[in-house]
C-alpha cells in the first residue's frame, strides 16, 4: 500500500472522469441550497473525503464566444465550454439581479494586452479589491449590477461575473480512519508528491500536527493568504486545522489522533482562502488554487462551497487542463441531502473530484449529495480530528 505518484491512479483519474453530458447543465442549477450541519473533510488522495455546501446564488457574467479568442497567459481566458448563452440569468443585467447593491466583481479582460492596457491607464480611476494578474483579470468593486452590465458590454473584456461567497462546512466530530484502512498507507518520502489544504488556514504550533521547526524542514509546511487580514498560519476558526488533521496529524506521540499520512514527511502547502470567520470569496479562493499549483501541489483538498459556477474557476481549471497540469482538486460533493450540483466539486472537468459521504457501515450518509458529478465516496460521519 505504499503510495508514490506512480502508482496512484491520478492519470487514470484525468482520462476516465466523466462528467455531465448534457451540453446545458447550468439548466439544471437550482435557485438555492442550503448548508448541512455535519460534514468532515478528507483528502481523496490518501482515501480522504471532502463535503461542500453551497448557496446557488444567481451570478453575473458575460460569456465568450464560442470558438473563443486565443490562449494569452499561462492559464488564462481559453473558451467556456457546454455552456448556454441564451437567456442566461446569470448574465449582468439578467432577471434575478439587484441593481442597487454595491458588491465586488470578477473582471476577465480578452488577453494580456487589453488587462495590461487598463492596468496602465484606469486602474487609478476604480476600486480594484484584488489582482487576478494570472488570467488577466480584476476583482473591481462596483455600485450595482447596470455598473457590471456596462463593463461586460466592453469590447476589450471577456466576462464578468460577481466575487461570490464561499464558506467552510458545518461540521460535527469526525471519524474514519480505520474504515479506509488509513493505517495501511505509507507515504513515499521524496515522491514528489505535495498536498495543499484551501481552507480557513493552518494551526502551525497545534501539537499533534507537523510543522517546520520539529521537523527540521523549513519546506514542509507552506503557505499562502489571498486576503488583507490573518496569516496562512494561524487558523482563527479551526476547521483547516482539522481537515489539516484528517490527513497528517502526527502518530506514535501520545497526541491527539492518528492522520491517515502520520510519519510528518508528507510536504502541505495551505491556502488560506476561507478567512479566520469562515467565509470567503470566490477570487480569493482562487488564488488560493493558483497557488497551491504554483507550489507544486499534485492534490488540492477543497472542503468548501458557495454560489453558483463561476466562468474565472472553470477558465481557470479548462488552462490548466490544457497545460498538462498534473494536479487534482478534491473537492466537496455537498451536504444538503439532495442531487443539487454544489460547486467547485461540480465542475465539468477532469482534473475536480467530487466526493460523497457515507457513514461506519458504508453507507450514504443522510446529508450528503448525489448526483452524476460525484466521483467516489468515503467516511463522513463523526471521524475525529485536532482543532
Amino acid at each position: 500500500h505504499s503510495f508514490s505518484l506512480q502508482s496512484h491512479p491520478l492519470q487514470y483519474q484525468r482520462t476516465a472522469k466523466h462528467k455531465a453530458t448534457n451540453n446545458s447543465f447550468h439548466s439544471r442549477f437550482e435557485p438555492q441550497m442550503y448548508f448541512g450541519k455535519t460534514a468532515i473533510s478528507t483528502l481523496c488522495l490518501f482515501n480522504f473525503v471532502s463535503f461542500a455546501v453551497a448557496d446557488k446564488l444567481l451570478r453575473n457574467r458575460k460569456l465568450g464566444p464560442s470558438n473563443g479568442p486565443p490562449d494569452n497567459g499561462p492559464h488564462g481566458n481559453r473558451p467556456h465550454r457546454n455552456k448556454d448563452e441564451e437567456d442566461d440569468p446569470r448574465r449582468p443585467g439578467g432577471p434575478n439581479l439587484d441593481f442597487g447593491q454595491e458588491a465586488d466583481y470578477i473582471v476577465v479582460f480578452k488577453d494580456e494586452s487589453s488587462h495590461s492596457s487598463f492596468s496602465q491607464n484606469e486602474m487609478a480611476t476604480v476600486n480594484s479589491v484584488r489582482h487576478l494578474s494570472f488570467m488577466n483579470g480584476e476583482v473591481i468593486k462596483l455600485p450595482n449590477a447596470q455598473a457590471a452590465q456596462q463593463w461586460a458590454e466592453r469590447d476589450d473584456v471577456l466576462f464578468v461575473e460577481k466575487d461570490q461567497e464561499v464558506r467552510k462546512l458545518a461540521e460535527e466530530v469526525p471519524y474514519g480512519i480505520n474504515l479506509v484502512e488509513a493505517l495501511n498507507i505509507d507515504y513515499v518520502a521524496g515522491s514528489g508528491v505535495k498536498a495543499c489544504i484551501i481552507d480557513t488556514g493552518y494551526a502551525l504550533n497545534h501539537p499533534d500536527l507537523p510543522n517546520n521547526i520539529n521537523y527540521n524542514n523549513d519546506n514542509l509546511i507552506t503557505g499562502f493568504n489571498p486576503y488583507d487580514s490573518g496569516d496562512w498560519s494561524v487558523d482563527g476558526d479551526g476547521h483547516g486545522t482539522h481537515v489539516a488533521g484528517t490527513m497528517a496529524a502526527v502518530g506514535g506521540n501520545s497526541v491527539g489522533v492518528v492522520g491517515v499520512t502520520s510519519k510528518a514527511n508528507m510536504p502541505l502547502h495551505i491556502g488560506k482562502g476561507l478567512t479566520d470567520s469562515g467565509t470567503g470569496t470566490t477570487s480569493g479562493v482562487l488564488d488560493a488554487m493558483r497557488s497551491c499549483v504554483e507550489n507544486g501541489a499534485k492534490v488540492v483538498n477543497m472542503s468548501l462551497g458557495g454560489g453558483g459556477p463561476s466562468s474565472a474557476v472553470e477558465s481557470f481549471l479548462t488552462g490548466l487542463e490544457d497545460d498538462g497540469t498534473n494536479v487534482l482538486f478534491v473537492a466537496a460533493a455537498g451536504n444538503g441531502g439532495s442531487s443539487s450540483y454544489s460547486y467547485p466539486a461540480s465542475y465539468d472537468s477532469p482534473l475536480v473530484m467530487s466526493v460523497a459521504a457515507v457513514n461506519s457501515n458504508s453507507v450514504k450518509a443522510s446529508f450528503s449529495q448525489y448526483n452524476d458529478q460525484v466521483d467516489i465516496a468515503g467516511p463522513g460521519v463523526n471521524v475525529n480530528s485536532p482543532t
